[in-house]
């Protein structure tokens, strides 16, 4: 399964044509994630349904028309591997998230980290799209003592929930364990009080592509 996040929504958008009634089952379908932190499945919503949703709202099990999956008990449907994907042409298409946004990054050999979408200072974004208009990267200041920033993309990128478990963390766990202790704390804040925070985009630290060069260019943009 691939790594979704906690998105809102996403559907599967076919790019070449159709040539299988097999793909007709995901070919313009939109999935919701129910925001319950117990329950955190996907559903599949009709076009029309879909069209009803507020995507700024909260969606959850129970605002499923589907009366089969329209409780948090009821198993999640299925829906494609990455792989599958691939093979036949689909991509995924992700919901915006705000910014301001308190959300959850998944890098390689790292736990899931926590961070805030804000502003790249040189580009005056915090969100890059790709050519059909989807969104394709956000600009992530990394919780933690020290901060750190870098684009990532939005398929790694998903939201934060106060329920999460740490995760082991085989560089630098007092960092992360910082990183886990402000996340907790802004949970709680507005999108606009967490930007007020996001000190290393207001001043422009440049963006460097490793970890540990992440701490010491954040070590000294801090002093």
């Amino acid at each position: 399964m691939p790594f979704l996040g906690r998105k809102k929504k996403f559907y599967c958008k076919k790019l070449k044509k159709i040539e299988t009634n097999e793909d007709n089952l995901y070919v313009d379908k939109t999935w919701f994630q129910c925001e319950s932190e117990t329950c955190l499945k996907w559903r599949v919503l009709s076009n029309e349904d879909a069209s009803q949703v507020d995507i700024h709202d909260s969606w959850f099990c129970f605002m499923n028309n589907d009366q089969n999956h329209n409780t948090c008990s009821a198993s999640e449907e299925y829906y494609p591997e990455e792989s599958y994907v691939l093979k036949h042409g689909f991509k995924y298409v992700y919901s915006q998230l705000p910014i301001g946004s308190l959300v959850l990054v998944k890098s390689y050999n790292w736990p899931s980290w926590p961070g805030i979408l804000c502003l790249d200072p040189l580009m005056g974004e915090y969100m890059t799209c790709d050519l059909d208009g989807n969104v394709e990267y956000y600009h992530v200041e990394f919780l933690g003592n020290p901060h750190s920033r870098k684009w990532i993309k939005a398929n790694s990128v998903g939201h934060y929930s106060i329920t999460l478990k740490p995760e082991k963390c085989k560089f630098n766990k007092k960092w992360y364990e910082s990183a886990l202790q402000e996340a907790y704390l802004l949970y709680a804040f507005s999108h606009e009080q967490r930007l007020d925070l996001c000190l290393l985009s207001k001043i422009g630290m440049p963006l460097v592509d490793t970890p540990e060069a992440n701490v010491k260019a954040a070590t000294k943009a801090k002093k």
